[in-house]
């Protein structure tokens, strides 16, 4: 028995220093805020295989509300069984915890100053800071999100409850900070219906939206009787009055959830109309400078003819036989030119039945480079897709 246990153990210990650094990361970062003066931490959610495939790129999904850890692992979790295409994402939670000192709550976070005496009534003291709070996320957690990790250009939000309400008041206030917006549950009634206004007057053809999802539990019918009336009005507004080929709006009612029940099925639904209906179409935003790299690539066979093609005129288009590699040595290929970010490809002897398989991407994702960080890329070919 004693050897058996000591076996197990051994293997057990033996892949974790196999298998380790595959699985997906959380990490804890903690930010010295100057736009709130306060010290606030973010969870960053890194899927797996992150360290190991160093030319993957991701986007981001910001989820506020993250102290309640629940709304920041549902998020991070239902992804993979939802991505029918396995596509990955760097996941933030932003929290907003209660600072005993200070007696400052989330509600200071999610809401403005308010305009109603109504509402300076009810919320009290605990509300009016949401500007210090967009400020804080749109040039202290995104910059540093955006510097530390691989990501790519499009961002989500996701919120619930008066996190629900933030999202759609950044959407108002900062409309190219997100591209989609996941607003579960939102309060649209407070401050004499603020939002409700505010989506009144939006010009959404002159944003960034391509992606607005809202919806609702139980809410309005046994309690909070102002919230049907609110959000009544914006779907109506959402469903008869808003034409925009620029953004995907889909409004869904559960009727048979609570208030906190509604958050991992409505995150689900509201998941699945996004990977089936925008993700795919959502077109890349490229950096306005182009930056001047050189790509070389290792090749197995002196005799290999290399061509490369990616998502823009400098790689071809995705087209595979438009742009062909020079030949610096036998057994390397170089491509000198000028990019923007973010800059994706792929490698083949000419059609796509030759594609290359690269070394710490045997799963023929397109690899991406950032021509802004670095000047030189180094890539090696293990075989080609038509190879067994």
């Amino acid at each position: 028995m004693i050897r058996k246990t000591t076996f197990a153990t051994i293997l057990i210990l033996f892949s974790i220093a196999i298998y380790g650094q595959q699985i997906a990361r959380i990490e804890k970062i903690k930010i010295h805020s100057k736009e709130l003066t306060q010290e606030r931490e973010i969870f960053v959610y890194t899927p797996a295989l992150y360290d190991e495939c160093p030319f993957w790129y991701y986007d981001v999904i910001y989820v506020f509300d993250a102290q309640s850890r629940e709304l920041f692992d549902s998020t991070h979790s239902i992804i993979s069984f939802l991505n029918k295409d396995y596509k990955k994402f760097i996941v933030v939670g932003i929290t907003s915890p209660y600072n005993k000192k200070l007696d400052y709550a989330r509600n200071n976070d999610m809401l403005p100053k308010f305009q109603s005496a109504e509402s300076k009534k009810h919320y009290d003291k605990y509300s009016g800071n949401a500007d210090n709070f967009l400020k804080y996320v749109k040039n202290e957690v995104v910059p540093l999100i955006e510097t530390k990790y691989r990501t790519l250009t499009h961002r989500t939000a996701i919120g619930h409850s008066l996190g629900a309400s933030f999202i759609l008041y950044s959407m108002f206030k900062e409309p190219k900070l997100f591209d989609n917006y996941i607003a579960i549950s939102p309060n649209l009634a407070y401050d004499d219906e603020r939002l409700v206004k505010e989506f009144y007057h939006f010009d959404f053809a002159k944003k960034t939206t391509q992606y607005l999802y809202l919806s609702n539990a139980d809410e309005g019918v046994t309690y909070w009787p102002e919230w049907k009336p609110a959000r009544e009005k914006v779907y109506s507004f959402l469903k008869d009055s808003l034409h925009s080929d620029n953004v995907k709006v889909v409004i869904k009612d559960f009727p048979n959830e609570t208030h906190w029940s509604t958050f991992p099925v409505s995150l689900s639904f509201a998941l699945s109309q996004y990977f089936d209906n925008v993700y795919g179409q959502q077109k890349e935003k490229f950096s306005l400078e182009e930056y001047e790299v050189t790509i070389q690539l290792k090749v197995p066979n002196k005799n290999d003819e290399i061509y490369i093609t990616g998502n823009q005129p400098n790689l071809g288009m995705w087209n595979p036989e438009r742009i062909k590699m020079n030949k610096k040595s036998d057994f390397v290929r170089e491509l000198k030119a000028k990019l923007h970010f973010p800059a994706q490809f792929k490698f083949t002897k000419g059609n796509w039945d030759t594609e290359a398989v690269i070394k710490n991407n045997d799963v023929m994702e397109n690899l991406t480079i950032n021509p802004k960080n670095k000047q030189k890329f180094h890539f090696e070919v293990l075989k080609y897709s038509n190879e067994k």
